[in-house]
């Protein structure tokens, strides 16, 4: 039970590697309170025993702020926030309009800025917190088709190295979580969009994949996010910070 009795915020907790965190959080004992955009959001709360959970579109003004009051009104404080988001569009640079990249800010780094500025003051107040930022292997690699992601979560990758020796001597620390080819419904709709944009079937593809992007050779599972996200969570971990975790099979190291 690494993390018994810890308090932790996991947004877009509802599905995909953010419910996966979740689960893992509370299967080791934290209190958990997770946002959604769908109304499933109150289901999945159910099902891994979150402590509540809110309706949050990050998009929206305020939206992130709000989700962290509600977490900390229903937990009593927050000792770990995960920020996580879903993904953005994907398309060429050239068919990208100001309103995708304004939504986009607001989904990625917006929140991840507003959700920081809502639980930092009293993790260092406590002497102890855990700032987690679910991104993208974009973040060392951009990848195609995905330009409003590899910028604005750069960025997010940049807030928290930036924040970790500020941070640190508080007793909190800073992770950034730079996954790809993990088997979520996400990895799906890129590989459908690519699949599209290529006029090639999606098997096809996803076969040339496996075969030239991912030594090990599979997709990875939401589970092996979570542990690690975990781990980085307890105690045994207090001693790294400002690190960025890529887990993607091998593809950028070839």
């Amino acid at each position: 039970m690494r993390v018994r009795g810890r308090r932790a915020l996991v947004t877009a907790g509802s599905s995909g590697l953010g419910a996966a965190i979740a689960a893992s959080l509370r299967a080791d004992g934290a209190e958990v309170f997770i946002t959604g955009t769908g109304p499933h959001t109150g289901e999945v709360a159910r099902d891994i025993g979150a402590a509540d959970w809110a309706i949050a579109d990050f998009t929206q003004p305020g939206a992130a702020a709000t989700a962290a009051a509600a977490a900390r009104e229903a937990l009593g404080g927050i000792d770990i926030l995960v920020s996580n988001t879903g993904g953005t569009r994907a398309a060429k640079a050239s068919e990208l309009s100001a309103e995708d990249w304004d939504s986009a800010y607001r989904l990625l780094l917006n929140s991840a800025i507003s959700l920081t500025s809502a639980v930092l003051p009293a993790m260092s107040a406590a002497g102890w917190g855990r700032l987690i930022y679910v991104t993208s292997v974009g973040v060392v690699k951009p990848l195609p088709l995905l330009h409003l992601s590899n910028v604005m979560r750069a960025g997010v990758a940049a807030l928290a190295r930036s924040l970790a020796a500020e941070v640190a001597p508080n007793g909190v620390t800073t992770h950034v979580i730079a996954p790809a080819h993990i088997d979520t419904p996400r990895r799906r709709a890129l590989a459908a969009a690519r699949a599209a944009a290529a006029d090639a079937p999606v098997a096809e593809l996803e076969q040339r994949q496996l075969a030239t992007e991912l030594p090990i050779g599979r997709w990875g599972r939401p589970d092996e996010i979570a542990e690690l996200v975990t781990h980085l969570c307890s105690d045994f971990a207090g001693f790294q910070t400002g690190q960025t975790h890529v887990v993607d099979g091998g593809m950028t190291s070839t």
